[in-house]
């Protein structure tokens, strides 16, 4: 959608502390350091400017304006450490906001699932497997926390170890919506299955190439990307097994 403005105001105490033109005067003390003149590059006059000032600083949490003395101009208006982390700030919200506006128009994205759009237009991984679950359970194996994520589409869940310290920051509880990353050289290819281990399907091979392949589970559209060494030992539309190791996923979720 072009031409799309979206306007971001903060307000603090009911009142209103930052917008679009409150940002712009204080993007202009940062470049210039003197209040008279960003009120002139911002097309405000200086009362305008002054009464803006004076009323973020009456809500705002900590000082955003300081003096400088002397110095080659004689002195001026500088922008505080919170004032520029308060600009970088709403840099970040605004492009935030303008990822949120784009995923309108992707109809395959849920718009219920927060990580899922988050990931899906903000996150680049050289991960080529990603996938969107929710914790089924977990439990400790030889110190090691096992992370059982059930997955849309797959007959079992997917088994990730982790530490237990990682488990803990992670804040893992149970239902809750995490994201499983594994690279390609991480997913081993087999004619069958190997023993009892966890974390084995079989797929079909999709395509094919002498670096890559894709596998598709049989029972739904889930996709897996392997890397291939001997690409004349597989051929498209055979069945095979994949397997990946539980310690090679990595998991990660919002806060």
């Amino acid at each position: 959608m072009k031409n799309t403005e979206i306007l971001l105001t903060i307000k603090l105490q009911q009142a209103l502390f930052i917008d679009p033109k409150r940002v712009r005067l204080l993007k202009e003390i940062q470049q210039c350091g003197s209040i008279n003149q960003a009120a002139k590059n911002a097309k405000v006059s200086y009362k305008s400017a002054w009464d803006h000032l004076e009323a973020m600083n009456k809500i705002s949490p900590r000082p955003l304006l300081e003096r400088n003395t002397g110095g080659k101009n004689g002195g001026g208006t500088a922008l505080t450490t919170y004032a520029e982390r308060l600009l970088q700030l709403y840099d970040l919200l605004e492009r935030t906001q303008e990822h949120a506006f784009h995923i309108l128009q992707d109809e395959s994205v849920p718009l219920d699932s927060l990580l899922t759009a988050t990931a899906r237009f903000s996150l680049q991984s050289s991960a080529r497997n990603q996938f969107f679950g929710r914790v089924a359970q977990q439990r400790i194996i030889d110190s090691r926390c096992v992370v059982d994520v059930n997955v849309q589409g797959l007959p079992t869940p997917l088994q990730v170890s982790i530490t237990t310290k990682s488990s803990a920051r992670l804040k893992l509880i149970t239902e809750k919506e995490v994201m499983l990353m594994f690279k390609a050289p991480w997913v081993k290819i087999s004619e069958q299955p190997l023993g009892n281990q966890s974390n084995q399907f079989p797929v079909n091979i999709k395509s094919l190439n002498e670096e890559e392949a894709i596998l598709q589970f049989a029972e739904s559209d889930i996709e897996f990307c392997a890397t291939v060494h001997q690409p004349n030992q597989w051929k498209i539309g055979q069945q095979v097994w994949i397997h990946i190791d539980q310690e090679q996923i990595i998991l990660a979720t919002l806060g």
